[in-house]
């Protein structure tokens, strides 16, 4: 280091301290003979001198008595240099290790940190460093706020970063509430001598929140509160501005401010899920869509909408949707709902792992066991299903989703193991349209799937949902387009069966072209509820879209199995 700097106006002290930018020196200045702090930058050929150009332009910004004040800066000998008001008593970390300080002390600091913040906010501008070490104090005690060489810019220090701003930084460079989480855990490190998140990951930082693991159990309830508030994890449930963190240092209380909109949408998510449970589909997607256009994001609305999006089938939409819900309050109980996608998406041990879990927190709801039986299903392991179901139904023999496909697995499973099926459930036929059916395809003469090769039988075997315990069936109106005359039908099976002419087990034969399986598709009738599954690998469309899986029919549809072509209703009067 150069004794005397700047045309012999600094003469050199010492080192004060050191980071990614260089080093801070003590210095005097030769014709006063006060003492000011010296930010020495790397060579100014190096990236370094953007951070102090950054730092120039923010605090010439700034007149505040508890920001660090700027004298003037200099390049010598290729290296930058940024003269600073000289903090004696030095930074908030040093104090915290003397503990040279009491707690009462704290909470003032605070109120004058927040107050100054605010200042910052106002103009603009976003601290990204707030920490303990950026934190000084003079000779006279007054705290100051230094080092404003990352404002706006995409950085920080990781375990004083917000985990969702520290996976997208440059997404989050301007968002105030950054500096309320640096300056909440730098409080929740000042009152209890730890920064819990100190090395740790996202992930765990956010299983420390929600586990209540920070260490505060000896803090005062209000003091306990406004620390919680100030570093939630997630930015929308932190405090909005520093104001709002001053008031509650202020008053010792979080307070509450009574949100109309939120109660109003509230409103209509609630009638939005009784429409749900009526099934009156495009009446709740209607409330639904108002409530999100005409009110601030609310988690109620959000929640409602995804699982609007997974009682139709689109789990692309649902999943966005429980997201953006999960964003606002991630202890919203959607566990279900997430496995249920993840179920939908074929991505089987993480719905089984999500579904296993929720059960054993709610082991009454049989919805999530038949979807937990699905998973199993689906990966051949029929064992499972039927070790799920058979105590199930000794406890509620009535539910006929458990019946149906402990049915089909105990069929499986016996083909499986080369073993003759027990004729089981002869007496439930028919009461269980499901069963009905499944029963009809097992025991069919003239076969129209394959026990050991394609089509399989489980490809043609229909999985009772939930949704269809003790359905009523409707009644739906077939348009076949490709008939001239256009042939009309009016259906009130609770099963529509389609497939290659020649086969007499389906109510509609499609023709005998080899691109239409023999049992190609099915309607589940179901009244307000009308669903289509698809059979076949030869390919099912709706309405222009390629069904793998199944689809549900709302308002009217076009049906396309190969070159024919069917219109499908509920309403008798929009057929064409």
């Amino acid at each position: 280091m150069l004794e005397i700097l700047y045309d012999n106006k600094y003469k050199y002290v010492k080192r004060l301290g050191s980071g990614g930018f260089g080093e801070v020196f003590l210095a005097i200045e030769e014709y006063s003979e006060n003492l000011v702090a010296i930010k020495n930058y790397h060579s100014i050929e190096d990236t370094d001198l953007d951070l102090l150009l950054n730092e120039l332009q923010t605090i010439s910004r700034f007149n505040h008595p508890n920001i660090v004040s700027y004298k003037h800066s200099f390049i010598e000998e290729e290296n930058a240099y940024l003269v600073m008001e000289y903090c004696e008593r030095n930074s908030l970390r040093q104090m915290m290790l003397n503990r040279t300080f009491v707690t009462s002390y704290i909470w003032k600091w605070m109120l004058t940190l927040t107050e100054t913040m605010q200042f910052v906010h106002d103009k603009g501008i976003v601290h990204h460093d707030l920490k303990p070490d950026n934190i000084l104090f003079t000779q006279d005690r007054v705290i100051k706020i230094g080092d404003f060489g990352l404002a706006n810019i995409a950085a920080g220090t990781h375990y004083y970063i917000c985990p969702r701003a520290s996976e997208n930084l440059e997404e989050h460079s301007l968002d105030i509430r950054m500096d309320i989480y640096s300056l909440g855990v730098t409080l929740l490190e000042v009152l209890t001598g730890i920064n819990p998140f100190f090395e740790k990951s996202n992930t765990r930082i956010r299983e420390l929140y929600y586990q209540s693991m920070l260490n505060i159990e000896g803090l005062q309830g209000w003091e306990q509160a406004i620390i919680l508030k100030a570093v939630h994890p997630e930015p929308e449930l932190r405090f909005q501005t520093m104001q709002e963190f001053h008031e509650a240092i202020k008053e010792q209380a979080i307070p509450f401010t009574l949100n109309k909109d939120a109660i109003k949408a509230g409103d209509f998510a609630e009638k939005a899920n009784q429409l749900i449970k009526n099934k009156k589909w495009l009446k709740a997607l209607s409330l639904l869509d108002y409530a999100e256009k005409n009110f601030n994001p609310s988690i109620s609305v959000m929640e409602t909408k995804g699982k609007y999006y997974l009682m139709q089938g689109n789990t692309i939409l649902a999943k966005q949707y429980f997201e953006k819900a999960l964003k606002w309050n991630p202890r919203i109980n959607i566990q279900k709902e997430l496995g249920w996608i993840n179920l939908d998406q074929k991505n089987y041990p993480m719905a089984i792992s999500m579904l296993s879990d929720y059960i054993h927190r709610n082991p009454t709801d049989m919805e999530a066991y038949n979807l937990l039986m699905k998973c199993y299903y689906e990966t051949k392991k029929y064992e499972q299903v039927i070790n799920i179901a058979e105590p199930l139904l000794k406890i509620n023999p009535g539910i006929q989703c458990l019946q149906n496909n402990l049915y089909l697995a105990i069929q499986l499973f016996c083909i499986k193991e080369k073993i003759n099926p027990n004729s089981i459930f002869k007496k439930a036929i028919d009461k269980n349209h499901f069963i009905n059916y499944n029963y009809a395809l097992v025991t069919e003469k003239e076969l129209t799937h394959n026990y050991s090769s394609t089509p399989s039988l489980k490809s043609r075997m229909l999985y009772m949902d939930y949704r269809f315990n003790g359905f009523t069936p409707g009644t739906v109106y077939i348009t076949n387009e490709t008939d001239t005359p256009f042939e009309q039908t009016e259906f009130k099976d609770p099963i529509i069966k389609f497939g290659r002419k020649g086969y007499e087990v389906n109510n509609i034969e499609v023709s005998e072209d080899n691109n239409v399986s023999r049992r190609h598709c099915v309607i589940i009738n179901s009244k307000d509820d009308v669903w289509l599954y698809n059979l076949s690998d030869l390919g099912t469309t709706i309405n222009d879209e390629n069904i793998i899986d199944k689809s549900p029919l709302l308002g009217r549809n076009t049906i396309e199995i190969s070159e024919s072509s069917y219109e499908l209703t509920t309403d008798k009067g929009k057929l064409f």
